[in-house]
């Protein structure tokens, strides 16, 4: 009781630095943030990123796969699992002539799994989807006016919250669904100034976007045993997102500003205001399909690939002219020793991954590419089924081609994982 008592205590902690984490996340700094909903979190958790993302074909009973709620019927039937992580990343913005640093620093993901029934498995979850945080400048002339200076700022973010079930429906074969809440808000504001002109005021348009909405997605798995007192182990796993319109209002002002003494700026006067224009959000559909080989306590390496349909997204009736997007995911996990008498260091799971990313972004009719190589270990805690899993990677999106910018990023992510075994009666002698 007093275990239970104590996770309880370190649910609550991990929920009260996460919801106040989601809501203080303005920092985030990324140009490449101001299109569609900003950038896509693809996973915050060490144990898969330090695998290239791989996942779709991963039934692990020692932690929570949610990118594929079929499974979570892995978990065992007197088990219960808290996972909880942060990232931090340190990103280098170039373009031919200059460049520039920025770090942003998250709690990733807090997950709890649990089964209902020996066939019936549940997990519930907070996990960030989105985020937006940018300013760009663009300086410009028009004829008759002269110099333009434009603005463009953008903060906000989409969060998360999953509760999703899996069961066995054959021999091998687990099904399961994701019930997800996304919630959010995102800022955007377009800031135009004359400095040439005495005839034109500045202008200025602020957007501010609320969103609010329910969506599911579905996970299958097969798994099969084969080789040698079948010691070897497959996995197929296929993932589904439908598309759905993610309810959502906007409210909008349009304001012509002036400066007063010191520099500070206020509305001279409104050109136009909209409050709770009621609207949508297009969240894409998506679907993967990955394979995972392993042998038992030793090895496992895996590959997926998964596409979304970014083409048909709209805002508020507005499309953002962005492609399809699609991701190679290739990785594996090496235990050398998992027995008694093995060291410390010979339980250690050392993970390594590759990534290969057509993101959903053309610009100057370049598709950007999003290219990485992970690494990572799981710390094991003595005596349990616990794990400290830190993971590390070095990746590149973007190009300097074109006038565009490039990105060359580490991420470094840490995570937690408690594996108890309930309604077991220890016995000493």
């Amino acid at each position: 009781m007093k275990k239970i008592i104590s996770y309880c205590w370190i649910v609550l902690i991990f929920v009260v630095f996460f919801v106040t984490n989601l809501q203080a996340q303005v920092n985030y700094g990324s140009p490449y943030s101001r299109f569609g909903i900003g950038d896509i979190n693809r996973t915050n958790n060490p144990v898969y990123q330090s695998m290239g993302g791989l996942s779709i074909g991963v039934k692990d009973a020692f932690h929570i796969n949610y990118m594929n709620p079929a499974s979570y019927t892995a978990i065992d039937s007197m088990s219960f699992i808290v996972e909880g992580g942060a990232f931090s990343r340190i990103s280098e913005w170039k373009t031919v002539d200059e460049s520039e640093n920025s770090e942003f620093s998250s709690l990733g993901n807090l997950s709890i799994a649990f089964p209902i029934t020996s066939s019936y498995k549940m997990s519930v979850g907070i996990v960030p989807y989105s985020n937006v945080g940018y300013q760009l400048t663009a300086p410009t002339q028009l004829r008759g006016i002269g110099n333009v200076n434009y603005l463009y700022e953008g903060n906000g973010g989409i969060n998360k919250f999953y509760l999703g079930g899996a069961v066995n429906i054959a021999k091998g074969l687990s099904l399961g669904v994701n019930a997800n809440y996304y919630w959010g808000q995102i800022d955007i504001n377009t800031y135009a100034t004359f400095p040439d002109s005495t005839y034109y005021f500045d202008t200025k348009v602020m957007k501010h976007q609320e969103i609010s909405d329910v969506a599911v997605d579905f996970g299958l798995q097969y798994e099969y045993y084969f080789g040698e007192d079948k010691e070897w182990r497959t996995v197929a796993g296929i993932v589904y997102s439908p598309s759905f319109n993610l309810s959502a209002t906007e409210e909008k002002l349009t304001a012509q500003m002036k400066k007063g003494a010191g520099g500070a700026e206020s509305i001279n006067d409104t050109i136009s205001y909209k409050s709770g224009v009621s609207g949508s959000i297009t969240l894409p559909s998506s679907y993967g399909i990955g394979f995972v080989v392993e042998k038992k306590d030793r090895i496992k390496f895996g590959v997926d690939y998964k596409v979304q349909d970014w083409s048909s997204y709209e805002s508020f009736g507005i499309s953002d002219s962005l492609k399809n997007s699609g991701q190679l995911s290739i990785g594996m996990e090496y235990l050398p020793q998992n027995n008694v008498l093995s060291s410390y260091y010979k339980k250690i799971k050392y993970r390594f991954g590759f990534r290969y990313s057509d993101t959903y972004l053309q610009l100057r009719d370049n598709q950007l590419k999003d290219i990485g190589i992970s690494f990572g270990v799981g710390l094991p805690v003595k005596n349990s089924g616990s794990s400290i899993n830190l993971g590390v990677e070095f990746g590149k999106r973007g190009t300097t081609d074109n006038s565009l910018i490039e990105e060359n990023y580490i991420k470094f992510t840490l995570g937690i994982s408690i594996y108890e075994r309930w309604f077991v009666q220890r016995k000493y002698y």
